[in-house]
């Protein structure tokens, strides 16, 4: 390899650099581990360019020392990275996906140091200039660059949020440090040679990385550390990836040297031929499920993360992501996922208490059917509440008694697992679990595991399950309610239409009389047919309708319907029109009952006075008689509840439903009452509008029904 100027500057460069790096480590005078092996990389990488400035000027014997010197500097930043990832092995309790690449590296460069060594001792016999060796020696330099990155990726996954920043710079410099070697080493692999120029500007290369390592130094590196198992699928996947990618590679160099004059076209087809298959197999799901069970089994004491997975299930069964779903699919899915299964069928109990199929989650099994609730496999989930494998019941292993296999599981070896959905001890319901991709043995704790999110699926089902029934019940209440309230306007109609029965006898013979008993009665249909339509209204979901109403004339209205009943009632309203925004028969209800209200309480030739007036914009209506009146206490603790009444026959809910129309309508509704003296409801209703002002007083009614 012709070294040139640019080689010798660059590298001068470098080992000024990295010479100062150490120092300014030194100069920090901690003794932990990672900062002692800093400086121990950073010195040889300084020894290593230092000799290349060397090798440049003199030749000779710095020359065959560029290669050993490259592999104790590769070798030293390997071992920065062992002692920063050294605290999460825990090697007394798992073995980690680290060790074990550290491990190879250990013994990879160890045979590279083997071969420059020899190299050394026979200068004339150089090992290098055998074309096997030299590509078997850039196979081994790739394999070192790609498990450095391996490790680097390694360590900045596990590294805590908090600690990221100073990790962060850090893997970007030791990155600098093996991607530039990985290229390098790539294209002396494809083409034969390395290329002159990356060899010589390396040094400038890796002299950028210096202010990053020295702002990443930082004591806080190990302790910040830790392992997960999502890092060590993704280290495995890449170590595989890798270690794969090399084996082809060699492969092809083989089909190159064997093949003549075809050989580069057939190293091109098969290189790119196994990429396709490699990139195939490592997206399959049955590869990615296999390597899970695999890594769990060997490099974990536990199988499971369970901080992970119980993150997973709560997203999962939350419907986090809107395209999961109902609840009932999503927690299939969250129970099944949990042992990489691919489906899964949930069975609750139906309208009769048999278990029938309420959600499939990509279920291909079965069609399904009922399973009795008196059943053997009930009563077996119920009483000894532990989860059925299939595979065992089939086999005639495990305790499970007298179980038999249940129908459809006998002719679908698809079935896997039975897990109970076990609330408060009762069977909730079951889930059954179709088998994975990849075979896998389960132990305790599967099905522990399996278990407690049964459980606490079983819990998410039954409050499902309670919701659905309040709401259910919501809707029989809201019926009832709004049934009370118009069978209290019923009631109502039904005394004027008797009081007008009664007084037929008497004043039969008078046209006067007639036609108001026809226009009464045409009134109380129509305020019936209403009362039917607001039931039908809260039934079917319909919103009631708001509209402008003046209550003047509804007043007015309303004032004329109820002197039949009470002589002695008047309306005084301040103003034309007022327009309020409301529904009018329920605007009428309001009123009628508060004034019904004054009448019961009044002596029948009591004064009963209705003022209309408004204050900036809202309108006022007060509703004062001289009657029995109300004690505090009953007004704060009986007057407003429903279903309380001191009248006999009454239902109570007269003022109740006066109160909520008052507030429907954006108002709401007072009252000041003296026990012997009488009571005065003043309701306040915003204005939609206010047309004319000035004083209108009504007379009373010419027009009268009573006796």
């Amino acid at each position: 390899m012709q070294l040139t100027d640019v080689g010798f500057l660059s590298h001068l460069i470098a080992a000024i650099g990295f010479a100062a790096l150490a120092i300014s480590v030194i100069a920090q005078r901690s003794a932990n581990g990672a900062n002692i092996w800093l400086v121990i990389a950073a010195l040889t990488t300084a020894a290593w360019a230092g000799d290349f400035v060397l090798a440049a000027r003199f030749g000779g014997l710095y020359v065959a020392l560029l290669s050993p010197a490259e592999t104790l500097r590769t070798a030293a930043w390997i071992g920065f990275l062992v002692a920063l990832l050294r605290t999460s092995w825990q090697l007394d309790t798992r073995l980690s996906s680290s060790f074990v690449i550290a491990s190879a590296i250990g013994f990879v460069t160890a045979i590279q140091l083997g071969i420059d060594l020899v190299d050394f001792a026979r200068a004339g016999m150089s090992l290098h200039a055998r074309p096997i060796v030299a590509a078997l020696f850039a196979v081994s330099r790739l394999t070192v660059a790609i498990s450095g990155l391996v490790l680097i990726h390694n360590l900045y996954v596990n590294a805590e949020p908090g600690s990221r920043t100073g990790i962060r710079l850090l893997c970007v410099g030791l990155a600098g440090f093996f991607g530039y070697d990985l290229n390098l080493y790539t294209l002396e692999f494809l083409l034969g040679a390395a290329s002159a120029d990356l060899f010589n500007i390396r040094g400038a290369v890796d002299v950028l990385t210096v202010p990053l390592l020295l702002l990443s130094a930082r004591e806080a590196w190990v302790a910040r550390v830790q392992v997960s198992r999502r890092v060590v699928f993704h280290t495995l996947s890449m170590s595989i990836i890798g270690g794969y990618l090399i084996a082809m590679a060699l492969l092809a160099y083989g089909l190159r040297l064997v093949g003549g004059d075809w050989g580069r076209l057939l190293q091109i087809t098969f290189l790119f031929a196994t990429i396709i298959l490699g990139a195939v197999v490592g997206l399959l799901p049955r590869f990615r499920a296999m390597l899970r069970v695999q890594i769990a089994k060997n490099f974990f004491a536990y199988r499971y993360d369970y901080r992970v997975e119980w993150l997973r299930f709560i997203a999962t069964v939350s419907g986090i992501d809107a395209a999961q779903g109902r609840l009932p699919e999503r927690v299939v899915e969250a129970v099944a996922t949990v042992v990489d299964s691919p489906g899964g069928a949930l069975f609750v109990p139906g309208d009769d208490g048999d278990f029938d199929v309420l959600a499939k989650w990509h279920w291909r099994g079965f069609a399904g059917g009922p399973v009795a609730a008196d059943g053997d496999l009930a009563t077996f989930l119920g009483q000894r509440q532990r989860i059925v494998d299939l595979d065992e019941l089939r086999d005639g292993r495990g305790d499970y008694g007298d179980l038999a296999v249940p129908a459809w599981a006998a002719g679908d070896r698809g079935a896997w697992l039975i897990v109970p959905l076990l609330h408060l001890d009762a069977l909730r319901g079951f889930i059954v679990i179709e088998r994975t991709l990849a075979r896998r043995t389960l132990n305790w704790e599967d099905f522990e595991l399996l278990r407690t999110l049964g459980r606490q699926s079983a819990s998410y089902i039954a409050e499902a399950s309670t919701q659905a029934e309040l709401d259910e019940a919501g809707k029989f209440d809201e019926f009832n309610r709004r049934f009370a309230f118009i069978m209290h306007d019923i009631k109502n109609l039904v005394s004027q239409l008797s009081l007008v029965a009664r007084n037929a006898e008497r004043h039969a013979d008078n046209p006067a009389f007639r036609a108001d008993m026809v226009a009464t009665l045409q009134g109380s249909v129509g305020k019936m047919n209403d009362l039917l339509a607001r039931l039908a209204q809260r039934t079917t979901g319909r919103a009631e309708n708001g509209e402008a109403v003046d209550i003047t004339q509804l007043l007015a209205d309303v004032v004329s319907a109820k002197s039949r009943q009470h002589g002695a009632l008047t309306l005084h309203a301040v103003g034309a029109q007022h327009f309020v925004t409301g529904d009018p028969v329920r605007l009428e209800a309001l009123f009628g009952h508060l004034i019904q209200n004054a009448i019961d309480a009044s002596a029948a030739d009591a004064p009963i006075r209705v003022d209309l007036r408004h204050e900036a914009a809202t309108a006022v209506v007060d509703i004062t008689d001289h009657g029995s009146g109300m004690s505090p206490a009953f007004i704060r603790n009986q007057l407003f509840k429903p279903f309380k009444s001191t009248k006999s026959g009454g239902f109570g809910i007269g003022a109740y439903e006066a109160r909520e129309i008052a507030r429907a309508t954006g108002g709401h509704l007072d009252v000041a009452s003296r026990e012997g003296q009488g009571t005065v409801f003043t309701i306040r209703l915003p204005l939609a509008m206010l047309i004319s002002t000035g004083r209108q007083d009504a007379a009373e009614p010419s027009q009268r029904m009573n006796a």
